[in-house]
């Protein structure tokens, strides 16, 4: 095995004791652990912001030159393979990177479950099996404040309905801004024969202020983005008894300025750009075939043209494309090539070897994939940094806060719960 990279030793030993016993962390835990993955995140920040599908060769590369060579002689299967079992790809990399340091950074507890009562008959029937062993976790997770409950961003009010039924009939008023969802949330709600009520508001207005002037606990299942920053920021002000958060999708509507929203965490925050916190959530559960097999086929083609208008423009940089629908793909890949070339105003030569560019295009897929091993060893910690430092905002107004996986990765990874109480 070769020597580990002298960056290996570069940042700080991890704290000896960054959470309890069982893992979860814990109101005076979280600003160390935030602390811990903040020095790690600085000093390997080239490692994580350098992204192999917008540049064909990676800053990192020359400080680490074993690493890079390694990975850009990696078959296309064993990088896919390494890519689909993320603790295979973590021993793999340690050869070179503190791997092992990440992980225990990034490692947290289960949030202690409580058994749920037995589900009427059909209960479920409505709602997608993934999605309803969600939140079924979900709920097994929920600390039960006593109080009335927002079920945020509620789409039909499955979890809504979910929580009213463990929790004895617990009237849940339901937020979602969808009309459409809203109707059909009511009559699921009418036909569970629960107190549920479907209320149409957008939370990002202010129209949800009223319905925060009661003390109530808010319940958000994967509340992406902005949403989730909406509920902290108002619940707090409002001073909610209770916010049990499962953030997702940081990047949905993040703009420069206000990705961080803790003062712990503006005092340690790496150099974060909104870019860079979709690389927390690109961690999905393993997609059919079919899916990856088009997936792989849209970034060869994006690839392939990426090449070719670098040659045409003469520039050497990244030019954002149109996504490509599977119509689009049914076809050829010349055909694709000059409805992109039109659509970004490029015009093309009578003669370009368009076969070239698609074989191109494939092998800089099998790099790109390769390279972003590395960057992808980061998603834990990122993911893991953007829920404590929210976790810390509500600390910060006063609330007793943890910080726990609600279910395992599998079923879904993003699996992190914030539980706060005044």
């Amino acid at each position: 095995m070769p020597a580990a990279n002298s960056s290996a030793t570069a940042a700080p030993d991890v704290p000896a004791r960054l959470a309890s016993h069982d893992g979860v962390l814990r109101h005076g835990e979280l600003g160390a652990r935030l602390a811990g993955l903040s020095a790690e995140l600085n000093t390997h920040e080239e490692l994580w912001r350098a992204v192999a599908f917008r540049e064909p060769v990676l800053a990192w590369e020359a400080a680490h030159p074993p690493l890079a060579a390694a990975l850009r002689a990696l078959p296309l299967e064993v990088a896919e393979a390494l890519h689909a079992d993320p603790r295979a790809a973590g021993d793999w990399l340690a050869r070179w990177l503190p791997v092992e340091r990440w992980r225990a950074l990034a490692t947290v507890g289960a949030m202690p479950r409580h058994a749920l009562q037995r589900w009427p008959r059909d209960f479920e029937r409505d709602v997608p099996g993934r999605k309803w062993a969600q939140i079924e976790a979900f709920a097994g997770a929920l600390r039960d404040s006593g109080h009335e409950c927002i079920d945020w961003c509620a789409g039909k009010g499955h979890l809504g309905r979910a929580v009213s039924r463990q929790w004895n009939s617990r009237p849940v008023t339901a937020l979602e801004r969808d009309h459409a969802l809203v109707a059909a949330g009511a009559e699921l709600a009418r036909r569970a024969r629960l107190p549920v009520v479907l209320q149409a508001c957008d939370v990002l207005s202010d129209a949800v202020l009223p319905w925060l002037e009661a003390p109530r606990h808010a319940l958000a299942l994967h509340a992406c983005g902005e949403l989730h920053l909406r509920l902290l920021r108002a619940g707090a002000a409002a001073r909610l008894p209770a916010i049990s958060c499962a953030p997702c999708c940081y990047h949905l509507g993040a703009r420069a300025g206000r990705l961080v929203v803790s003062g712990a965490g503006h005092a340690h925050a790496p150099r974060l750009r909104p870019e860079d916190l979709r690389t927390a959530v690109q961690e999905t559960v393993t997609a059919p075939g079919h899916a990856r097999r088009r997936r792989r086929r849209v970034q060869q083609w994006q690839l392939g043209f990426d090449l070719l208008q670098r040659e045409l423009r003469g520039v050497d940089a990244y030019l954002p494309l149109p996504p490509i629908d599977a119509a689009r793909l049914a076809g050829s890949f010349a055909d694709w090539c000059h409805t992109v070339a039109e659509h970004k105003q490029l015009a093309l030569p009578g003669a370009v070897d368009f076969a070239c560019f698609e074989r191109a295009g494939e092998e800089r897929f099998r790099l790109v994939t390769a390279l972003d091993l590395v960057r992808h060893q980061f998603r834990r910690l990122l993911e893991l940094w953007l829920v404590l430092d929210r976790a810390l905002y509500l600390a910060e107004q006063g609330y007793r806060v943890e910080v726990g996986e609600f279910c395992a990765r599998a079923l879904s990874p993003r699996n992190l719960l914030i539980q706060a109480r005044l």
